[in-house]
């Protein structure tokens, strides 16, 4: 026994074996013990393997010559089938380290280690967010001396602010107005503070409330809304909030599961402010606390989890998921190369384009064929069947859009006029009647189609903030 890990790696033959990386000691009191427990608890249920082990006992050797040469507390330890990390924003560089050397080993890990990192920096995971057209609070990155006009200016009073990393709501204070916060700005800068701060713009209609949302594999399986007891504006259960099961709507599920996918998360708790005119995520975790929301829920966490390990297991891939245009890219043209083959053995535009169109009708028809034909004549190892089965199991991890509202605006306009002009060319070419309804049909398949599979709400928060600028 070392630094209270009653652990040790097991080796138990035909069971599936699991890790369980954790930080501190096994101590009860420790508010994320209890969490790590429920976990063993539910694995030994499930009849796996599952050992809690340190990530700062482990022996790591870089550059020997074999597949896989690790240690833990001087023995050698055989590969794991995964591992679950659960030392979330407090994951430090050694932890980090040891994530991608089993990474490139092609040790299932959940979360990764690119992941962690990315929602460990409160600021880096609202810039990735933003990126991708998620409504997040308006942010300032914190400076000193601070400049008090443009807060006020860009945020308005009373504003948030934030250390940028911190847990279970420690590090987080609200100013009400520009003396309180004055004083606060001078406080810290007479200090000396080594912290970095952002501060972020105060959501009225969220004060006291918002929604955990948990997503496991791409799904909601569980949410919960908190509310401060206090008149606070914090909600935190682990403040003396209090949870309560929620059945958050179509948009917010879709809002948490898109943060989830551009995070990189496989389990992520997100959590989820009400604005005036819809939803912004506030936050995600990479090792969300599950207390409150078992409590609130009635759902068994750690067991919904390794089930969903269980069931994935075997379609889990050791690297990093293709992009779903990666995937569509490859069963069309075979590659990115294929494509830019296609373009150099044409040069003017319109065989290119040609080439192209022929290309993705070729992949069209292969994909009907696997859904018409007789399944012993089908090819699941083709180009095409194993790119459908990927996009249909969730293999992938989906390209979102990054265009804000006025671009995707344009793109359905481009959409919509090329489609019009190309349902009305085979009439003017004299094609006969049939084949010109055809193709016209087919062609105005094409903005219907953009405007079926737009992300949940873009068109209508795009109207909405079309009307807000127009002061309606």
């Amino acid at each position: 026994m070392r630094d209270g890990f009653v652990n040790r790696v097991r080796e138990a033959p035909g069971l599936m074996r699991g890790w369980l990386l954790f930080h501190r000691d096994l101590d009860p009191g420790t508010p994320e013990v209890p969490e790590v427990l429920r976990f063993q608890q539910a694995a030994r249920e499930a009849d796996i393997d599952l050992s809690v082990l340190h990530p700062h006992h482990f022996e790591l050797v870089v550059g020997r010559e074999e597949g896989w040469d690790v240690g833990y507390e001087g023995q050698p330890v055989a590969r794991p089938d995964f591992i679950i990390c659960r030392t979330g924003a407090e994951t430090d560089y050694y932890t980090l380290a040891l994530l991608r050397h089993f990474e490139r080993c092609g040790v299932r890990l959940i979360n990764g280690p690119a992941a962690i990192e990315r929602v460990a920096d409160k600021l880096h995971t609202l810039q990735c967010l933003s990126r991708a057209g998620l409504p997040i609070p308006r942010t300032i990155l914190d400076t000193f001396p601070v400049d008090v006009d443009l807060v006020e200016r860009e945020l308005g009073f009373p504003v948030i602010v934030k250390t940028l990393k911190g847990t279970r709501g420690a590090g987080v204070l609200k100013c009400e107005n520009r003396s309180q916060f004055e004083d606060l700005a001078g406080l810290l800068e007479s200090a000396e503070a080594k912290a970095d701060f952002i501060l972020q713009h105060y959501v009225r209609a969220s004060h006291g409330r918002d929604v955990r949302v948990l997503v496991v594999g791409g799904r909601v399986i569980a949410a919960m809304e908190r509310r401060s007891l206090t008149g606070g504006f914090k909600s935190n259960v682990s403040l003396g909030g209090i949870g309560s099961a929620y059945n958050p709507p179509p948009e917010m599920a879709e809002l948490a599961v898109r943060a989830a996918d551009v995070l990189g998360l496989d389990v992520t708790g997100i959590d989820i402010l009400f604005d005036e005119d819809g939803y912004r995520i506030c936050e995600a975790n990479s090792a969300p606390g599950f207390q409150g929301l078992e409590r609130a829920s009635g759902l068994d966490v750690p067991t919904a989890i390794l089930r969903w390990i269980i069931s994935t297991q075997d379609l889990a891939l050791p690297a990093s998921a293709a992009n779903e245009s990666d995937t569509l890219v490859n069963m069309a043209f075979g590659g990115r190369s294929g494509l830019r083959a296609i373009s150099d053995r044409n040069s003017e535009y319109r065989a290119f384009s040609s080439a192209v169109g022929l290309r993705l009708i070729a992949a069209g028809m292969a994909c009907l064929g696997h859904a018409l034909g007789p399944p012993l004549l089908v090819d699941p190892r083709s180009r095409t069947g194993s790119g459908l089965r990927a996009l249909y199991e969730g293999r992938t991890s989906a390209d979102l859009p990054t265009l804000g509202d006025s671009e995707q605006e344009r793109t359905l306009v481009v959409v919509l006029a090329v489609g019009i002009w190309a349902a009305i060319l085979p009439w003017l070419a004299g094609a006969q009647a049939e084949v010109s309804g055809a193709l016209s049909l087919m062609a105005l398949s094409f903005p219907f189609l953009f405007m079926a599979t737009a992300p949940s709400g873009r068109l209508r928060s795009s109207l909405s903030a079309r009307m807000r600028r127009e002061g309606r």
